[in-house]
């Protein structure tokens, strides 16, 4: 699914049990009908519509936007001069780089500031009821012993995860979040339900025989992938491919899906590294993997870090307005969005984890290192039930359908559960070129919801409109990088123009996954380690 993670479905054969819980039968008619939904249509309109429903849903619904901040600056020339700091080092953005890098900075004199009022970023969640549930990437999976020891090792002292000699992998702590293999996933097709995106023939023989050599090649973090690999990165995925097989077009479809889930664009933006990388970066193929999914999402992996931390030096809606050099090092002008003031700190190094798409404005000399990065936009939609559905519940609900910016849904009720409501969260990934439609949601939220909530009526028998008890937005703008050819493998920081401020984030060079983002944040104090 979206941002920080890998593979969704099992690669083990379908299952032939006539008993299955997967229905493999269904109305072709019904699902092209509902199928049809092109959110960014709705995006578009002027006002928001009923469709061809006579008595439409109204629907609770709170929206969470991270497109605000440009007005924010707007609206912050306006406001009072507060207090003046100092510290040691200043960190920009709380998601999982930035905290990652304040980990290594605990016992240091620092200040983190994220402009949320949470921490997270991309890994953030929402509760609701007493049910908490992920507004963004929502699971792992075990990792194999030759990925960065210096990552595993952080994972292993947060106690998130424990070596496995019979297995040579690192298993997770906390065994309740595992989700069950025979409810990890379905896939809704017009031919109708089956346990695999990409489903069994000769075609999908021949391109795992084509991929599968890469087995414990594809490490991560990245930046450990021997060189004589580097190449792959300079083509598409899609290149790759053809240079050795014959796609039709639904095992591209399948292909262009699992690209856009976790790297947020199909096989031909994507480099060829990028899509190898997806397949074979665990032994998928080998050994059963576990999943790993809190209800929370990867908000847990965020909640472990910041129990670390020292709250008084963690600085929530604080937005960070501009860094500039002087005498004692860097002046920072922060916006503290509670207190409708600017507070200014003088930090002796900074460590910019926020995105790279914001260095325009906050620290323009190097906002040309990143000029070429491109950003998918997703939208998160959770929909809290105020009554539960007598049905069986799967995690992961995959539908390959017209709308290729839908990207399924996953189902509480297969995870360890908190409460007692039932929360399914869909996911839309767009192109950068609808980003701005997203800005002026609210204008269709109503119809985006009602749309969802008809395609997610397609997995059950039951209604789930008449159900809904609140509906949830979260609007991630710049929710991960594009790895397109010859983005990989160009880390930064050699190139920065202030050796006491140095980059981290998967914008910066990397896949758009969580181990990625955690070592990027050990790397970066490492580079001011260096000085």
């Amino acid at each position: 699914m979206i941002l920080l993670s890998v593979l969704e479905y099992s690669f083990f054969p379908s299952s032939t049990d006539p008993h299955s819980p997967i229905d493999p039968t269904m109305n072709r008619r019904t699902f092209i009908r509902l199928s049809s939904l092109a959110l960014a249509g709705i995006l578009t309109q002027s006002c928001d519509s009923t469709s061809d429903n006579s008595n439409p849903q109204s629907y609770d619904i709170s929206i969470n936007s991270d497109m605000g901040a440009g007005h924010l600056l707007l609206n912050s020339a306006a406001m009072p001069t507060g207090n003046t700091f100092s510290t040691d080092y200043l960190i920009v953005g709380g998601g999982i780089s930035g905290l990652s890098a304040t980990c290594q900075l605990r016992d240091r004199d620092f200040v983190l500031c994220e402009l949320s009022a949470q921490l997270g970023g991309t890994s953030a969640s929402e509760s609701h009821a007493g049910e908490v549930f992920s507004q963004g990437a929502h699971y792992e999976l075990a990792y194999p012993n030759y990925y960065g020891r210096e990552t595993l090792n952080f994972l292993e002292e947060l106690g998130i995860i424990r070596y496995d000699s019979l297995v040579d992998s690192w298993n997770f702590v906390d065994r309740q979040y595992l989700i069950d293999a025979q409810r990890e996933g379905q896939t809704l097709t017009s031919e109708g339900m089956r346990e695999e995106i990409l489903e069994p023939s000769r075609l999908r023989t021949d391109f795992l025989e084509l991929v599968l050599p890469y087995l414990e090649e594809m490490k991560q973090p990245t930046r450990i992938i021997r060189e004589e690999l580097w190449p792959l990165d300079e083509i598409s995925f899609l290149d790759f491919l053809k240079r050795a097989l014959r796609l039709n077009s639904s095992f591209k479809q399948g292909v262009d899906y699992q690209m856009r889930d976790d790297y947020g664009a199909d096989a031909a933006t994507v480099s060829a590294l990028a899509g190898i990388h997806y397949y074979t970066c665990r032994p998928y193929y080998t050994q059963s993997v576990e999943l790993f999914s809190p209800p929370e999402g990867n908000a847990y992996f965020v909640d472990k870090m910041a129990a670390t931390l020292p709250i008084d030096r963690v600085k929530t809606s604080h937005l960070v307005k501009s860094v500039r050099k002087s005498e004692r090092g860097f002046e920072v002008l922060v916006v503290n969005i509670e207190n409708s003031r600017i507070d200014r700190y003088f930090a002796r190094n900074v460590i910019y984890a926020g995105g790279k798409h914001a260095l325009k404005y906050v620290f323009p000399s190097d906002a040309h290192l990143f000029q070429d990065n491109i950003y998918a936009p997703w939208l998160v939609l959770n929909i809290v039930l105020k009554d539960d559905l007598q049905s069986e519940a799967f995690w992961q609900n995959e539908l390959l359908g017209q709308d290729s910016t839908y990207m399924g849904f996953v189902d509480s009720a297969s995870q360890f559960r908190v409460g007692d409501a039932r929360v399914f969260t869909a996911y839309y990934c767009f192109p950068p070129s609808q980003r701005p439609y997203l800005a002026n949601i609210r204008r269709n939220a109503q119809e985006i919801a009602r749309e969802t909530v008809k395609t997610i009526n397609q997995f059950f028998d039951q209604d789930v409109d008449p159900l809904v008890e609140k509906v949830f937005f979260k609007v991630l703008g710049h929710a991960m990088p594009v790895p397109k050819p010859h983005y990989l493998f160009r880390d930064r920081n050699p190139h920065r123009s202030e050796p006491n401020l140095a980059y981290a984030g998967v914008d910066n060079s990397r896949l758009p996954l969580l181990f990625e983002a955690l070592d990027s944040g050990i790397q970066a104090v490492k580079e001011l380690d260096r000085l």
